[in-house]
């Protein structure tokens, strides 16, 4: 391995889609749910149109910060690990997610974009769509994560409790995508319950993986008899 701190700038990243995926949830307010009324869904997004812009473009650019974390953080894994397929699975999990993440954000978008000159049939359609595939980004998110955690465990590139606090995170973001076949209450697609708690859970791990990176507090790889070093 060549000396690089390519590491420490996938850590700068993972740490950024953390600050933006966060104002880019709460900056628009407390949005909605698909069971509440019409009106509450229609006023919603005509009172906070240019904040969900906004929070719209912020999941955008998060969409690619994530991408360029596992990319450094699969890299890592596969110093250590080079007959595991485990990074691969991270790799191809945040490809995943950092798409469904930029085609939901640009449909957010668009929700809020025409709101006042548009049937509200059409408003409300879309604004069902988003939260049905917010939900639904849970399954994506299970698999990078469940990799990472996998990972984590098998090289000691981390702590072991990053490990399974990893894995932690990609059981609730998977049970957070059983809220599609809930259309309100406690447990309601889009809601905070089934999309906001698997956020924060995976924004705590990104944090904290994300921190080790950019100290670059990583073991060193070793090759033969030699130590490589890790900056």
């Amino acid at each position: 391995m060549t000396e690089r701190h390519e590491l420490r700038w996938g850590g700068f990243a993972g740490l950024a889609f953390v600050v933006l995926a966060l104002l880019g949830r709460f900056l628009p307010g407390t949005p909605p749910t698909v069971g509440d009324s019409d009106g509450t869904i229609t006023g919603y997004l005509s009172d906070h149109r240019n904040t969900i812009l906004i929070g719209s473009l912020m999941w955008c650019a998060a969409a690619g910060l994530i991408i360029w974390f596992a990319a450094a953080f699969a890299e890592a894994m596969r110093e250590r690990a080079e007959r595991s397929d485990v990074h691969l699975a991270l790799l191809a999990g945040s490809v995943l997610v950092g798409s469904a993440i930029f085609v939901n954000a640009a449909l957010t978008g668009a929700t809020a974009f025409g709101v006042d000159g548009r049937d509200a049939g059409f408003s409300l359609m879309l604004f069902e769509v988003t939260a049905v595939m917010t939900t639904m980004i849970g399954f994506a998110a299970a698999l990078p994560l469940a990799a990472a955690g996998i990972g984590v465990l098998r090289t000691r590139l981390m702590p072991n409790w990053l490990g399974y606090l990893a894995l932690l995170a990609a059981v609730v973001s998977f049970a957070g995508a059983f809220g599609v076949f809930v259309s309100d209450g406690t447990f309601v697609a889009g809601g905070t319950l089934m999309t906001t708690v698997p956020l924060l859970l995976s924004s705590v791990w990104l944090v904290c993986a994300g921190g080790y990176m950019v100290r670059e507090h990583l073991p060193e790889v070793t090759a033969g008899e030699g130590v490589v070093p890790q900056t």
